[in-house]
């Protein structure tokens, strides 16, 4: 018979669950205390959450929040990382952290927008920029045809004063 704390719990994962941009499944079997402490301050520092969770409350928390085909994420010692602003930061947070940790956590599976992903899915987003870098690309193609409209006129302006002096001084002798 369920508690009334599980029924809380699995309430607010599936609150989480439809709040969050995306979730990782993860399993970070062989994680020592001190490593999973590091990297949940890593996640901490970019708006992740990352909660250890039952299977079987995971599971009802899918259910309560709608996800369907979640389930075979549900693999080894679980890990929930909920991102609420950048979808792919996670994957290149856990990617990152698993290089210098004996590929510790692995990412089973992901959920972005409501849609499940498989795992190596995670590693394609873990290769994309960053949201400011593909912004500051974006501003600088924006940019890139006024500057040259920019310099084709002050060009074209400075021939025509060029002209206009010249005309003058011809005038003027």
């Amino acid at each position: 018979m369920p508690t009334p704390g599980k029924i809380a719990l699995v309430e607010s994962l599936a609150e989480k669950m439809r709040s969050a941009e995306a979730i990782y499944f993860t399993d970070y079997r062989g994680l020592s205390a001190p490593e999973a402490t590091k990297l949940r301050a890593k996640l901490r520092e970019n708006n992740i959450e990352f909660t250890v969770v039952k299977k079987t409350l995971s599971f009802r928390a899918a259910q309560e929040a709608g996800f369907e085909g979640v389930t075979e994420f549900m693999q080894g010692q679980m890990a929930l990382a909920f991102s609420f602003d950048d979808p792919a930061a996670p994957a290149r947070i856990l990617r990152e952290f698993s290089k210098e940790n004996r590929d510790i956590p692995v990412i089973t599976g992901l959920v972005i927008g409501g849609k499940p992903m498989a795992a190596d899915q995670a590693k394609e987003l873990a290769s994309l920029p960053t949201k400011e870098v593909l912004l500051g690309q974006f501003v600088s193609v924006l940019r890139q045809p006024m500057s040259r409209l920019t310099f084709t006129l002050s060009g074209a302006m400075s021939k025509l004063v060029q002209a206009l002096s010249s005309v003058q001084s011809q005038k003027t002798s």
